[in-house]
């Protein structure tokens, strides 16, 4: 593979509409990571294992992306919880309508971020391997799409390289 240059992070930062600097930065620097996993993923001749294991990275990083971005927009809409887990935080955003997006696709593409426990396999065909394939990869890109590109999330008259990154 050829030397890799990201989104940079100024660039990015410049985009994201939320003014927590330690957040975004951790925002930014995830999606310039997942870009990179995504041109693996498409790019690198590897193995199938390898190729899955690539996929639930982008997935596990994908959706602690979508986590901070969540977690930030309910600061923003100044909502008070108890408990900032995703699965609350899903329930608000969906409960106040803050965001529209796939909450079932994303239910279940948070059960298989918690596969980050390689030990909490209890059917053999619930290996990494049988779980994490291009579908679900593809599933996930979409729904960081919706996201990142919402008004939201990102000015739209700047975010021209992100609307490069998710048509590639």
């Amino acid at each position: 593979m050829k030397k890799y240059f990201p989104i940079s992070i100024d660039y990015l930062r410049d985009i994201i509409v939320f003014n927590n600097y330690p957040i975004v930065s951790n925002i930014c620097y995830t999606f310039q990571y997942i870009t990179y996993l995504d041109k693996l993923i498409k790019e690198e001749k590897t193995t199938t294992v390898i190729k899955s294991l690539l996929i639930k990275d982008y997935i596990i990083n994908s959706i602690a992306l979508i986590e901070a971005i969540i977690y930030l927009l309910i600061l923003d809409n100044k909502i008070e919880m108890s408990n900032y887990n995703f699965n609350n935080m899903l329930k608000i955003i969906n409960k106040y309508n803050i965001i529209l997006i796939d909450i079932n696709n994303l239910n279940n593409l948070r059960k298989l971020r918690n596969k980050v426990h390689i030990y909490s396999i209890k059917e053999a065909k619930n290996t990494d391997y049988n779980l994490f394939n291009i579908k679900e990869f593809n599933l996930m890109k979409n729904i960081l799409k919706e996201i990142i590109l919402n008004k939201k999330v990102t000015n739209n008259k700047k975010n021209t390289y992100i609307k490069k990154y998710f048509n590639s």
